[in-house]
């Protein structure tokens, strides 16, 4: 067999070993990018729900605010400050989740 022949194979057997690589990083890849995306999803799901039930709790307390004592009414203050920081750490969170399109 020729030189240039031999080198020629000595190259194939090169490219071979790292496209066997390349395949199993792929793989990887492909599973930890199902992986995430799972999590994207999941996460928007949660935040979703929280941010509903959250705006039902803030229209039911902005209604029994009208009629509650004192007391109550710093509790409903208390719970309606707690939600608007609740609605901020939502905002952060979403700031790191991908953004639906148009």
């Amino acid at each position: 067999m020729s030189g240039q022949l031999e080198r020629c194979e000595s190259e194939w057997h090169e490219l071979e070993g790292e496209f066997q690589e390349l395949q199993e990083t792929h793989r990887v890849y492909r599973q930890k990018l199902e992986e995430l995306t799972a999590l994207q999803t999941s996460c928007s799901g949660s935040i979703n729900r929280q941010k509903k039930r959250l705006k039902d709790l803030k229209h039911t307390l902005q209604r029994y605010k009208r009629h509650a004592s004192r007391e109550e009414a710093e509790l409903i203050q208390q719970m309606s400050a707690n939600i608007k920081e609740r609605q901020n750490v939502f905002f952060d969170m979403e700031a790191y989740l991908p953004k639906k399109n148009g």
